[in-house]
């Protein structure tokens, strides 16, 4: 049998050098009483944490296991929302001595090394560059059409910040999850630009949203009309001025999804709220040709 504490100060011992190696140093928890391990408590759970350049880490108990979560330089949520599970092992503290204990930190390390190692950082940082995106002549001669990925590296010659943004993504999650990127990293540029109503950058931010609607896949269109331009709240002035840019393509579905979403708060709950992201399976049809049935639908 072993304490919870005992097995937080033995972990942090024996992880040491490999922390350190790699850049990473222990989060302090305010008021930490001298000699005793780096633990944040919760109701329901521990955790040791450590940041560097690299990332961020959290060794996890709760439900007598040890979970490995990994994050960016700058995740910090309470919760743990900001972090992936890379990985987890039983800890039995009724069963558990220290040698099981200096086992797991080894399993711990051994993780630790394989995900940020030079090496294994160079192999993400090669999978995000060769990310694809589509080009105007792919399109212009009916290979394909435009998607998400394309449209915010479109953006993002605009809005400089979205090209870190994208590689942090990427390197998270190891694919591109369109409506997580847009809603938390591009939609606010967008919707400053709309306010500010300059119209040398309104031309040019639907220049590129018009172009990309225009010859884009389903989801591209969805992501631009639904997730992006319906979704804000439009005083009258700025709802007018959008139509001045808006191309006739996009014209009407942007009209009637706005409409929807301003007169269901279902609607709204689900756009603000989407559900948590799984892997497509099957073509999907569009979510405002959906909305725009049950417009239809409702007789309004």
């Amino acid at each position: 049998m072993i304490e919870l504490s005992d097995v937080f100060r033995i972990l942090n011992s024996e992880l040491a050098p490999t922390t350190e190696k790699l850049g990473f140093k222990a989060v302090i928890p305010t008021n930490l009483a001298k000699g005793e391990p780096p633990v944040f408590i919760r109701n329901d759970s521990q955790y040791i944490a450590y940041k560097g350049e690299k990332g961020s880490i959290r060794i996890l108990f709760s439900e007598n296991k040890i979970r490995l979560l990994a994050g960016d330089s700058e995740a910090k949520s309470e919760d743990d929302s900001d972090y992936t599970l890379t990985a987890s092992f039983l800890l039995n503290l009724d069963e558990y001595d220290d040698r099981d204990v200096k086992s797991l930190a080894n399993e711990i390390a051994e993780n630790l090394m394989e995900a940020y190692t030079p090496k294994q950082i160079a192999k993400r940082q090669q999978n995000i560059k060769a990310q694809p995106t589509v080009s105007r002549s792919q399109v212009k001669s009916g290979a394909m059409l435009y998607d998400s990925a394309t449209l915010a590296i479109k953006l993002a010659a605009m809005y400089p910040g979205i090209k870190d943004e994208y590689k942090k993504h990427l390197e998270k999650y190891d694919e591109f999850l369109c409506e997580d990127f847009f809603i938390n990293h591009v939609n606010q540029n967008v919707y400053n630009t709309i306010v500010e109503n300059n119209p040398q950058k309104m031309k040019k931010l639907f220049n590129i949203l018009n172009e990309v609607f225009e010859d884009g896949s389903n989801e591209v269109q969805d992501v631009i009309v639904v997730t992006m331009l319906a979704s804000f709240d439009y005083t009258p002035e700025m709802h007018e001025n959008v139509l001045k840019y808006i191309s006739d393509t996009m014209m009407e579905p942007f009209i009637r999804v706005n409409k929807i979403l301003k007169n269901s708060k279902g609607a709204r709950l689900r756009l603000e709220n989407p559900p948590k992201y799984k892997p497509k399976k099957k073509k999907k049809k569009s979510r405002f040709a959906s909305m725009s049935e049950a417009l239809g639908n409702s007789g309004q």
